[in-house]
């Protein structure tokens, strides 16, 4: 009876100890709990640099070497094709210009074209005119550069337009005056050399019959149409030669035959 009632004594003692010790092992786990849920808010109050970066003002982003130098790539390409565009527009503005210029340009001031022509038909051309005209040399001396002669007479066909009364001026100014023409031998030889209308020195103006400019009277005639009213005379060498002179307005621009001896 002895030894159940000391086990029972035993039991009863040891029990209040395990109950302590399961306590206190309660507490301990706890106090682990405790300490590291402390371990976490700490790391979670001051995070290291390494986890959560630096702030915006102090942060460095790292760009991509290969994306950068395509970038650069890119805009240099863009730079030379609007270079090239540029020199484009600026050649085509200038073709745009001098096309403007020639179309709207005016025409050459009269006065500097007739010195200009007048300064060439004085220089020699002995070496032009006998290779031409296969003539000896005394026949083509006396006559000026542009200058046809034919039998005694030098003759001038030009190329630019006057008046009849201006065509007179010039061909006075360069040491002539109007054809006159006396012969067939004469008309065929101009209607031969011209292809164009040209003043002749005929005319009626402040009379009523038809005379030469040196007041010879009008023996021989090679009129074609006289319908059209005017009072000087036109040669026109695109027409046969036995009809080819046509009355016209002494104030039409066109070319003119110039005869000196």
């Amino acid at each position: 009876m002895e030894s159940k009632k000391e086990v029972e004594v035993e039991l009863e003692e040891i029990a209040p100890v395990e109950e302590d010790k399961v306590k206190e092992d309660q507490k301990n786990e706890a106090k682990a709990e405790d300490v590291e849920e402390g371990n976490i808010y700490t790391t979670l109050t001051n995070p290291p640099e390494h986890e959560y970066g630096v702030p915006s003002s102090t942060r460095s982003y790292t760009v991509n070497k290969d994306t950068s130098i395509d970038i650069h790539r890119r805009l240099r390409v863009y730079r030379i094709v609007s270079l090239i565009l540029f020199v484009l527009c600026v050649l085509l503005l200038i073709v745009v210009l001098v096309l403007l210029l020639r179309l709207t340009g005016t025409p050459p001031c009269p006065e500097v074209e007739q010195t200009t022509r007048s300064l060439l038909e004085h220089e020699c051309t002995l070496g032009k005119c006998q290779e031409l005209h296969q003539l000896p040399q005394r026949m083509c001396s006396d006559c000026g550069k542009g200058w046809l002669r034919f039998e005694n007479t030098c003759y001038f066909l030009s190329q630019n337009r006057l008046t009849w009364q201006q065509s007179r001026e010039e061909c006075q100014r360069i040491g002539g005056d109007l054809a006159i023409i006396t012969n067939e031998r004469v008309q065929m030889y101009l209607n031969k050399k011209g292809d164009l209308h040209y003043w002749i020195g005929l005319n009626h103006l402040g009379a009523n019959k038809w005379t030469w400019i040196n007041n010879t009277v009008l023996t021989v005639r090679y009129w074609g149409d006289v319908s059209s009213p005017g009072e000087c005379a036109i040669l026109a060498a695109n027409e046969p030669a036995e009809r080819s002179w046509h009355p016209s307005s002494c104030d039409l621009y066109l070319q003119y035959i110039c005869q000196k001896m």
